[in-house]
């Protein structure tokens, strides 16, 4: 590995360390809220994540379900089953493999994702505080190093 650069005797490897570790705690404060407002539809968090990933544009099949949540096939199907019981997702034959099923998001579905992603979305009070010209660079920041962030994929972009 490549030496850092140095600053202020601290090499940048720590550094980044410590910033990664303070956001990473920051998003994980957070996780009680996203379980709360899971639970307040009547969902589990992997169901909540997978109705988070649907999508109109692009509906996953089940086995890409799978391998995001990194589970088996078995267990997808069954968060599916749930999400079909509650009338927030149906499945469909995919037209890209008719032999596949993809997961789409029904009207009810929509709703209920809208306002999970409204929590996602909400930053926490510490972020609000910031003067705005800290959240520009926080921003230009985040933008640099997550150049093909992923959230787009649960709608939180």
């Amino acid at each position: 590995m490549a030496e850092m650069e140095t600053h202020e005797g601290v090499d940048a490897a720590s550094l980044a360390e410590e910033a990664w570790v303070r956001f990473a705690s920051l998003f994980w404060k957070r996780r009680p809220d996203w379980i709360a407002a899971a639970a307040e539809e009547g969902l589990t968090p992997p169901h909540a994540m997978v109705l988070m990933k649907l999508r109109d544009d692009a509906p996953p099949l089940l086995g890409e379900l799978a391998r995001d949540l990194q589970c088996d096939a078995s267990y997808a199907t069954a968060l599916a089953d749930r999400l079909e019981e509650r009338g927030l997702a149906s499945r469909r034959p995919s037209p890209r493999d008719r032999r596949a099923k993809e997961l789409v998001l029904t009207d009810s579905g929509r709703v209920v994702q809208a306002r999970l992603r409204d929590v996602f979305r909400t930053p926490p009070p510490a972020l609000l505080e910031l003067p705005e010209e800290d959240l520009q660079r926080l921003l230009e920041i985040a933008r640099r190093v997550t150049p093909d962030a992923d959230a787009g994929v649960l709608g939180l972009l």
